[in-house]
Order: C-alpha cells, then sequence, then structure tokens
C-alpha cells in the first residue's frame, strides 16, 4: 500500500516510535526511502540526481518488479522530488506540482500493456527528522490528482474514449519507522475525500457507462513489524518471517454509482451508499484476524429489462468478524466467524410483485450468526494448488470443536433461535461430531399458510411438510412454536427430540 502511494501520489511515508531530533541528510532520506520498498523482487531507483548546495534533487523514481513465476517484469516510472536539508537537522521533502506516471508490463506472448498518467500535487510536502535507524515523517499532501489516463498499449479503438481520474484532498499523516532488517513500524493517517471518477463511451456500440465512488473523512492507525521477502512467499510464510499487522481505519460517508446503458439503449443504474464504517486488520502468528461494521447502507438497482422502476434495499447495520487460524502449530487454535445484519429492508415494490395483498410479514428481517471453535493447523493452507487446497484428503486444519454460539434469524413472521456445542473425535478414521443443538422455530405455519395462499408452495407439499414437523418437531409454548434437539453420540447415534434416527 505504501509503495502504491509513493508511486501515485508520490506522498513519501514511513513508521515507528517518535525520534529524538537528530541531523539528517538529504541523501541519507532518499537512500532510506529506496530501501523501504526494495526486496529481491523490487528495485526502487532514483533517476537524474544532483546537488545544488542544500538541496538534493531527483527527477523521477523508477520501480522494476519481477513477477512470480517468471510472468513478466513490470516497470513504473513517476516524478521525482527535492529534498532539502534545514538548520534544524531536518529534511523537507517536496514534490513537483505536475509529473508523468507511466506503468509498462512486459509478459511472455502478446500480453504486453503500457500506461500513462498525468500526476498533480497542490502543496505536497514531507518533514523528515530523526536518524536512519529510528526515523519519522511528517506529511501533508492538500490535493493529489491522478487524471488524463491512456492506454497506449494495446490501442484503443477510435471509437471507444475513456475519461478517468483518481483524487486525494487533505492528507495528513505521519509515521515512523525504526530497525534494520526486522522493522518496527506504526504511522497516523487521515484523509478528507478519495474520489474516483471513470467514464466509459463506445460510440460504435452504443454502450457507456459511468463510475463515481467516493469516500469521505478516513483515518487510520498501523503499527505492526515488516521483513521484507520473496513475493511469492505465501502469507503464512510472511508471517513465520516476522511479519505482523495490527490496522484499524473508520471511514465516513461512501459512495458508488455506476450507470450507463447497455446494447440495446436499455439504462441501468447501481449505487449503494453508507453513512459510516469501522473496519480491522490484525495478523500474526495467531491468525487472520478481519472485521468491520457498515452503518446506514442504501442499495439501489435500476435495470430496466429486469424491473422498470428502481429497487431498494436498506440495511441499517451489517457487522461481520473472521478469526482464522493459518500458521501451522500442534496446540489447537481459536477460530470465530460472526456475521450480523439487523434491520434489512426490501422495498416495498419488489415485495408487491409476489405478495401484492400483503399476506406475508414485511416486517424488517435480521440475520445472526456467531460461531466459534479450535481447531489444529497441519500445514500451510494458503500454498500450493487451490484444488489440492481443498480436497479432504489433504485438508489444512484438524477441527477439535464447533460450537453456535447464536443463531438468530427473523425474516417473513418466522423467527429461528439457536446454539450448538460439538466435540469432534476420530470414528472409523473420520471426524465425528459428538454433542447437542437445540432450534427454536416461531411462526413457520404462518408462512407455510402463506406461501399456500400466495399459491407458491401446492397444498400437498404443504401437509408434506407439516406431517415432517409434527413427526420431528416438538410442540412449543404457543399453537406456532416448535423446538428441535439434535444430539449426537461417540458411537455414531443420532438422536432427534429422542428419537433416534441414526
Amino acid at each position: 500500500m505504501n509503495l502504491t502511494r509513493t508511486l501515485i501520489a508520490s506522498v513519501f511515508l514511513s513508521l515507528a516510535a517518535k525520534p529524538s531530533l537528530a541531523e539528517l541528510t538529504a541523501e541519507q532520506v532518499l537512500e532510506h526511502q529506496l530501501s523501504q520498498y526494495s526486496t529481491p523482487e523490487i528495485s526502487v531507483r532514483a533517476g537524474g540526481k544532483r546537488r545544488s548546495g542544500n538541496v538534493l534533487t531527483v527527477d523521477r523514481f523508477l520501480v522494476e518488479v519481477a513477477l512470480p513465476d517468471q510472468e513478466g517484469t513490470l516497470l513504473v516510472a513517476v516524478g521525482g522530488a527535492s529534498f532539502a536539508e534545514r538548520d534544524d537537522g531536518t529534511v523537507v521533502v517536496t514534490f513537483p506540482p505536475e509529473s508523468p506516471l507511466t506503468v509498462q508490463a512486459f509478459a511472455p506472448g502478446d500480453d504486453d500493456f503500457a500506461l500513462a498518467a498525468t500526476v498533480k500535487q497542490s502543496g505536497a510536502q514531507t518533514i523528515v527528522s530523526g536518524t536512519p535507524d529510528q526515523i519519522r515523517y511528517e506529511s501533508t499532501a492538500p490535493s493529489v490528482t491522478v487524471e488524463d489516463f491512456r492506454m497506449i498499449e494495446p490501442e484503443m479503438s477510435d471509437d471507444v474514449s475513456v475519461v478517468a481520474s483518481i483524487k486525494m484532498l487533505g492528507y495528513e499523516g505521519n509515521s515512523d519507522i525504526s530497525g534494520g532488517g526486522l522493522r518496527d513500524v506504526r504511522g497516523e493517517d487521515t484523509l478528507d475525500s478519495f474520489q474516483v471518477h471513470v467514464d466509459v463511451n463506445d460510440s460504435g456500440g452504443g454502450e457507456s457507462f459511468s463510475l463515481r465512488f467516493e469516500i469521505a473523512d478516513i483515518a487510520a492507525q498501523s503499527a505492526g513489524k515488516i521483513a521484507w521477502q520473496s513475493l511469492g512467499n505465501s502469507l503464512v510464510a510472511s508471517i513465520l518471517d516476522g511479519n505482523t499487522l495490527d490496522l484499524s481505519a473508520s471511514l465516513g460517508h461512501t459512495r458508488y454509482l455506476l450507470t450507463g446503458r447497455g446494447p440495446n439503449a436499455e439504462h441501468f443504474e447501481f449505487s449503494s451508499e453508507s453513512s459510516s464504517s469501522d473496519v480491522f486488520i490484525k495478523m500474526d502468528r495467531n491468525g487472520f484476524d478481519y472485521g468491520g461494521t457498515t452503518r446506514g447502507s442504501v442499495l439501489s438497482v435500476l435495470a430496466q429489462e429486469l424491473f422498470g422502476f428502481p429497487m431498494e434495499v436498506r440495511l441499517p447495520e451489517v457487522s461481520a468478524r473472521f478469526l482464522l487460524p493459518i500458521v501451522p502449530d500442534h496446540e489447537p487454535q481459536d477460530f470465530a466467524v460472526r456475521i450480523s445484519v439487523q434491520g434489512l429492508e426490501i422495498d416495498q415494490m419488489l415485495w408487491s410483485m409476489f405478495d401484492p395483498e400483503g399476506v406475508l410479514d414485511r416486517e424488517p428481517a435480521t440475520f445472526v450468526l456467531d460461531a466459534g471453535g479450535e481447531v489444529i493447523v497441519l500445514r500451510d493452507g494458503l500454498g500450493g494448488d487451490f484444488f489440492e487446497i481443498m480436497s479432504m484428503d489433504h485438508a489444512p486444519v484438524d477441527v477439535r470443536s464447533l460450537g453456535l454460539n447464536e443463531l438468530r434469524i427473523k425474516v417473513a413472521g418466522v423467527e429461528v433461535t439457536g446454539d450448538a456445542a460439538f466435540a469432534f473425535i476420530r470414528r472409523h478414521e473420520a471426524p465425528w461430531p459428538v454433542g447437542s443443538a437445540e432450534l427454536t422455530v416461531t411462526g413457520a405455519g404462518r408462512l407455510l399458510d402463506g406461501l399456500v395462499e400466495l399459491g407458491l408452495v401446492p397444498d400437498l407439499q404443504a401437509l408434506g411438510i407439516r406431517g415432517m414437523l409434527e413427526a420431528l418437531a416438538q410442540p412449543g409454548d404457543g399453537p406456532d412454536d416448535f423446538g428441535l434437539t439434535i444430539k449426537t453420540g461417540e458411537d455414531g447415534s443420532v438422536v432427534a427430540n429422542g428419537q433416534r434416527i441414526q
């Protein structure tokens, strides 16, 4: 991420604990910057260096990337910077108001491509202090825009026009880095607005689309350790080499809008927006921990061939968390999955397409799944062939326990709740769960009556469903309530509400 930000936005960043003031030279700052992004496959160089008094000027930065598995080479060139030494021992890095950006890829066969663009910056600068072993960067960039994208190779048809831009407004950040081979990193970044605009028009085919993507009020904090290694290494190998990451970020209003016309001149429009979001990512020997919450989401679809009217879905709050152990270990490790959708509302026009009389309950829906347990990670499941990884004969984990902490589903007048706890043993050389699960269902009968009334479920099929529920389910407190308890034993037995079914 830091490399991309440097190449495209030319805003140099690094990370660590705040150092004491010391004298730095322009050459030391430049060398430190170049070393941050150099790996066995990535070479970063400064072209056109020259010094005049206390100022070191670099005309351009060049990046050469050897892609994994000999898939080719990527070359990136972007405008340079000026490094001015100050009397207080700090160095001020400033960037040109306008500079070219080129990206070229050379691959076996005929897959080469070349892209050019222009980077425009207003007032972008970085103040560098400390020592090369413990250095601090404080950066500001009121406005950075990448625009005037041009596809050089392969050539685009004269009938197709593309206008695109990437804009960042109001960036401020401080970032630090210390150490040598294994670097301690720490940083804080804020951004008033991030915008992507793309307009594509095919005058020959009559098709066009326009994309608008905007995020406001971005704030991020990051910390961790970085040990550079081969690009071909898996995430597990990266962690074993010492890499860690702890990142959290908050986002303000986010908006995505895609509009256009298809081959038959049919207008379409897809949009989504949310009032705020939070996200976190943590990576270390305990695994990969990712989660976030989005609030005030509205999804809208207009596809004239399907509906002829805009359809909206409202999601007041959606959250998720995934904890995935991935580093091999002889000891059990925790895993967790939680997904929560609160207050889902579907457009009334869509409801009316199959339920015009309002037979079904249209109250907002809820879905909550909270599960977890323990596994032993046997091997690196992120390296090698995907189909081999998914094969049960070569499963990368051995599940030791699985628990359903919470299950709650409420939709169309039906509410399902439940929990479960299972431990896994070896039975006939295969894993077998031992434990129990309990489910409680309310309103299923009313829903089934409504589906029959709407003609969506035939009477005979509904009768069969009722018979199955009466045979297996245990009556609850109300006339339309029932429960289901399933127990599995070490002998391979399966018992449902006291009746052995296996």
